[in-house]
């Protein structure tokens, strides 16, 4: 199946880390994360890959020589959604595909997981091992989880804004679609609507997308995952992982070994 990294931000919490390579190039562990994510795809068998690129764009794509690359040109005025419609409007999301961030780190287990999951026209991983996550990195976990719920058969019912308790935090999104194809034309058409309606809307995240498709009557599943992943906001989060990972107390949040390459010339600290 069709794979479509999203790598056009510059992720501007990161601060100075970002200031010199796109986010996706952020080493961890001496590997960037990258590299980690296209080893994981290809681990689980996902090709070929589209990279929609736009933030220092030829740093990204040399990195990839083997994916397609497509780019989105106002990335800097636009977010995540822009650059899903960018890989739609480029044909990558024709025959389905899963769209991943390319800022994260993930195990190939979560998605072997997902493709494994029954059909439907939108489907997501979602971490339900997320508060352990959350508490490492910071004091106040619900200052920055985002309302996520599903019902008994793990469909997704809401997702996006601030949680008013823990209650309303199921599980955490992770970044991660497996789209079919009228799912990704019927997303998509969402957007595009909505930015024709309000500009403002040209900045939604992903989350504000899949909280307009919902409202708008359609359905998304989810498929829960144990850890297998983690995100990188800001310095510190990168700083924690390190710790943990250099203390052998990161694998039961996200397995970095599962991630790395046998032998991949670009797996440096760059």
């Amino acid at each position: 199946m069709h794979a479509v990294i999203l790598a056009a931000g510059r992720g501007s919490r990161l601060g100075p880390l970002s200031e010199s390579r796109p986010k996706p190039l952020l080493p961890l562990a001496g590997i960037p994360l990258l590299t980690r994510l296209l080893h994981s795809l290809n681990t689980a068998g996902f090709h070929p890959v589209t990279l929609v690129t736009g933030y220092r764009a030829a740093e990204l794509a040399a990195h990839a020589p083997h994916a397609r690359t497509v780019h989105n040109p106002d990335w800097e005025h636009t977010s995540i959604a822009a650059s899903l419609l960018t890989a739609a409007d480029a044909g990558a999301l024709d025959h389905g595909a899963i769209v991943t961030y390319g800022d994260i780190v993930v195990e190939p287990r979560v998605f072997t997981a997902l493709m494994s999951a029954p059909p439907a026209d939108v489907c997501l991983p979602v971490n339900t091992r997320w508060l352990e996550l959350w508490q490492a990195r910071m004091s106040e976990p619900l200052d920055d989880a985002e309302r996520l719920l599903t019902d008994p058969d793990g469909r997704l019912t809401a997702i996006g804004g601030r949680p008013s308790g823990i209650d309303e935090v199921h599980a955490q999104f992770m970044g991660i679609l497996r789209l079919s194809p009228t799912g990704a034309r019927d997303l998509t058409a969402i957007y595009r609507t909505a930015v024709a309606k309000d500009p403002a809307a040209a900045r939604w995240d992903t989350t504000a997308l899949l909280a307009a498709w919902l409202t708008a009557g359609g359905r998304a599943t989810t498929v829960p995952a144990c850890g297998g992943w983690l995100e990188i906001d800001t310095p510190h989060d990168r700083d924690v992982y390190e710790q943990l990972h250099a203390a052998n107390r990161l694998a039961g949040l996200c397995d970095l070994n599962t991630t790395v390459p046998a032998l991949e010339g670009d797996a440096t600290d760059v």
